[in-house]
């Protein structure tokens, strides 16, 4: 998990204030499959060099289906899920103008839905590219500002562990051993959701970083830079949110509380730059994914299916269009949604099942388009239908949005599995294009152990080093 965004800080602190650093397992748990894109899919899509990751679809699934796969899946993707993905942000950011301006939750989110809107009139990719690297040092600057006011406010080094001093029970990195729940969550989080629903091969806005270099070498290494930012930033992240739950004898409550404090101990003259730091990263990541849903409503559906002869000029106002549609749909999304944790957890059940047929269709070439078009279709599904089942199984004791990954997990794999062994055999046409592309199965699989093997290596370094710095 990436921790260069306005929201993060939220996020973290949501849990740790809530369930201590045990809570913690449903981002560490992701560090398992941390390296499996830079080592062994960035490599891959470097070859490829496509526009967008949907144009894979079409070189993967030959024949009529894959076209079907390959319009559904814009849709879906294009709307749905970069809806839910801009939802988190427009959530995170909303939060701080709330506090900054002190507004309503409801002002707050139609302000942060117009400037999104208004700076999807202007994402134009050539000047987004040049405005990334501001944003950035925006952001750094105004993170920079927060750890320097928290570090001096909240008693420095020896601040981290003023709230696990109040609360020793949320000091331990594992839950009570009498806390059948928080266990249950444990062991979703390790066993099943990592890869059911974290786990994909590299595709989506990041596919970008890989196709942009001229090496597999420097794809490697496109992948690897943003896992070592993240690693250091993690620190700072959860070890500043410690020392503001220390800091006071009534904790915030809720997730923006984080904010809060922010602005609370930053100093007056520097809030303004603060808040501009928020700002850079927000609408960096946003644009980010609006280009990228932007990308597959009109390269792969409209240009595709619909207007194949679309003058250049039509293509960037329907572009624009369509930026538009996606920051209304993620600011209803955020309209419905008070909680980031429950949000993610939510997409983590959208994808649950579905992740295992985007890792293995490099490499078991049985699947075929009904295969991901089941899995998509089913997961979304069960994840509705669930919350009436709930009640009525043996997991019913345990918290619903774990208990529905595994549920959704069994029945969407289920699913996807049969279709593919009832569903014509392509095997051999797709094999002719793979085996070139993968080189062979036996190294695919070398690089994918190489790949869980450091995963496993970082997640035990990530969380050793907090027990030390929490066991002085």
């Amino acid at each position: 998990m990436y921790y260069l965004a306005a929201d993060q800080g939220q996020f973290l602190f949501g849990i740790i204030s809530t369930q201590g650093m045990s809570g913690m397992w449903l981002v560490w748990s992701a560090l398992l499959g941390t390296f499996v894109v830079p080592v062994v899919f960035a490599p891959l899509w470097q070859k490829l060099d496509f526009p967008t990751d949907n144009q894979f679809l079409l070189f993967r699934y030959p024949g009529k289906s894959g076209k079907i796969l390959h319009l559904f899946r814009a849709v879906y993707v294009g709307v749905l899920v970069v809806s839910l993905a801009l939802c988190f942000h427009v959530l995170g950011f909303s939060r701080i103008l709330e506090v900054f301006f002190d507004l309503t939750p409801r002002q707050s989110l139609l302000l942060t839905g117009t400037v999104l809107s208004l700076f999807a009139l202007k994402n134009v990719f050539d000047l987004k590219l040049k405005m990334d690297a501001l944003h950035a040092a925006l952001f750094f600057a105004g993170f920079a500002i927060i750890l320097y006011g928290i570090w001096h406010a909240g008693n420095g080094w020896q601040g981290i562990t003023q709230f696990f001093d109040k609360y020793p029970e949320k000091k331990a990195l594992l839950p009570p051993s009498n806390d059948t729940s928080a266990w249950f969550s444990l062991m979703v989080f390790l066993g099943v959701q990592w890869w059911s629903c974290y786990l994909f091969d590299g595709g989506g806005p990041e596919m970008a970083r890989f196709t942009a270099v001229k090496s597999k070498r420097h794809a490697v290494l496109a992948g690897l830079f943003p896992i070592a930012i993240s690693f250091v930033l993690s620190f700072l992240m959860v070890g500043h949110i410690c020392i503001m739950l220390g800091m006071s004898t009534t904790p915030k409550k809720g997730e923006i509380g984080y904010v809060q404090i922010v602005y609370e101990t930053v100093p007056d003259a520097l809030k303004g730059l603060v808040l501009l730091g928020f700002f850079g990263m927000f609408i960096t990541t946003a644009e980010s994914l609006l280009n990228w849903g932007a990308s597959f409503l009109t390269i792969d559906a409209y240009k595709g299916y619909i207007n194949p002869k679309v003058k250049e000029k039509s293509l960037r106002i329907a572009s624009f269009g369509a930026m538009l549609l996606l920051s209304m749909l993620s600011v209803l999304f955020a309209w419905q949604i008070d909680n980031l944790q429950d949000l993610i957890k939510l997409t983590f059940s959208i994808a649950a099942g579905v992740a295992p047929v985007y890792l293995l269709r490099w490499v078991w070439f049985r699947i075929n388009a009904w295969s991901q078009l089941s899995a998509m279709l089913s997961s979304g599904v069960f994840t509705l239908l669930y919350p009436l089942w709930h009640a009525h199984l043996p997991l019913s004791t345990f918290p619903m949005n774990e208990a529905r990954v595994v549920v959704v997990t069994l029945l969407t794999s289920l699913v996807w599995i049969t279709v593919t062994l009832v569903t014509p055999n392509q095997s051999e046409v797709v094999r002719q294009k793979m085996e070139p592309l993968i080189e062979s199965r036996g190294r695919f699989w070398n690089r994918f152990t190489l790949a869980i093997g450091l995963g496993l290596c970082l997640l035990l370094l990530v969380v050793g080093s907090w027990y030390a710095l929490l066991n002085p």
